[in-house]
């Protein structure tokens, strides 16, 4: 049974709008919302098998529709408040479905593959969150641009074997509460160059900036290395410096590693938005719109244990060891969603989420070449 229902005359009214819907779902893409607007959904790929090519396609078109009403839904309520949204019906969903646009599709005698945008109603999704008492925020951030960037063989490239930029090419980010652009790399954009942005060299990235166009910039770098997928992201973004890193266990498919990766990247940078918005104490942790998790690996924390927040000091002796010591950090067993909060010559603040006892993660941190200690109340990290 559905844990919520619409109002009558609502739900008829969407449900008369629902039911030429899959088989002449083109015909309504350009209804209802703007094209920018928080209540549509674009770029969701399907691929259903049924008995039949129609039943088939109706799967296919039930399952957009239901990814693209979780998604709005988790775009608009701050993450602390997202466990409180009920578990949802077909039938609550087709009641706040507009419709649906066709990108491209595909079809067998049993089989519909397609990509596919879909529009939300508005009335239907803000009367839920209402009758459920639910907190949510309408308000978006200003638009960003987002540099993917690949290191390999000692050069920076735009794309690899991974599938990086295609990734962050598939997500739907003109409709997100953080606007972004994808940006190409300058053919001479250099590694030194990339590495100072990821350091939290401030002139630099300014100088970047300039020449992307001056406005909030974050280069995203994904990269394979030693079984996993690791992911960087640096620089500006509408709330301010960004620095973040997370490491994920490849499993067999780089390219599924890079989706989920740059999903859950662009999750960070949309909940640092809605975090201002909501005055929620920051966080690190975060969902992504599509409710996937990345894949478990070594930053993952054991199941059954709630991460804590971390926050230390980090010593070290110059740029090249700072860079050295943060790459080591983010393959620290347990460690998540590292940042670095401030950057100086020698010394650097840096918080983290660890699922486990602060005993155990200096013993981690012993076996990959750290000293972490208190001192004056103060968590510090330093290299053997």
């Amino acid at each position: 049974m559905a844990l919520w229902r619409l109002k009558r005359s609502a739900r008829a009214a969407s449900l008369l709008i629902l039911l030429p819907l899959f088989f002449f779902a083109s015909l309504f893409g350009g209804a209802a919302q703007a094209a920018d607007s928080l209540y549509e959904v674009a770029k969701l790929s399907v691929d259903t098998t049924a008995a039949d090519a129609v039943a088939a396609r109706a799967m296919g078109m039930a399952e957009a529709g239901m990814r693209a009403v979780k998604i709005v839904l988790q775009r608009l309520v701050p993450l602390s408040a997202q466990e409180l949204l009920p578990e949802l019906s077909q039938e609550d969903v087709e009641a706040m479905v507009n419709g649906v646009s066709i990108r491209k599709e595909e079809n067998s005698t049993t089989r519909y593959i397609a990509t596919l945008d879909v529009s939300v109603n508005e009335q239907g999704i803000k009367q839920l969150l209402q009758d459920q008492g639910i907190p949510y925020g309408e308000e978006r951030a200003p638009p960003i641009s987002i540099l993917p960037l690949v290191i390999a063989g000692g050069s920076v490239t735009g794309e690899g074997g991974e599938g990086w930029r295609q990734a962050w090419e598939e997500l739907d980010l003109s409709h997100s509460m953080t606007p972004a652009t994808i940006l190409r790399p300058r053919p001479d954009l250099g590694l030194e160059t990339v590495k100072a942005v990821l350091a939290g060299d401030a002139q630099v990235l300014e100088s970047m900036q300039a020449d992307y166009g001056y406005g909030p910039l974050v280069i995203a770098v994904g990269e394979t290395a030693d079984g996993e997928f690791v992911t960087r992201l640096a620089g500006a973004d509408s709330v301010g410096a960004i620095n973040f890193g997370r490491s994920d266990t490849l499993g067999g498919d780089a390219k599924a590693a890079a989706r989920s990766a740059a999903a859950t990247a662009f999750a960070i940078i949309e909940n640092r938005w809605k975090v201002t918005q909501s005055g929620e104490a920051p966080t690190t942790a975060v969902k992504s719109e599509e409710g996937t998790e990345g894949p478990p690996g070594a930053g993952s924390p054991p199941k059954g244990e709630v991460p804590r927040n971390v926050v230390a000091e980090v010593e070290f002796s110059g740029l090249k060891d700072w860079q050295d010591m943060r790459g080591r950090l983010m393959n620290v067993a347990g460690i998540q969603a590292l940042e670095v909060n401030s950057l100086s010559a020698r010394a650097a603040s840096i918080t983290f989420d660890y699922a486990g006892s602060l005993g155990r993660l200096q013993k981690e941190l012993d076996q990959n070449g750290f000293v972490f200690d208190e001192r004056e109340g103060t968590f510090v990290l330093r290299s053997r």
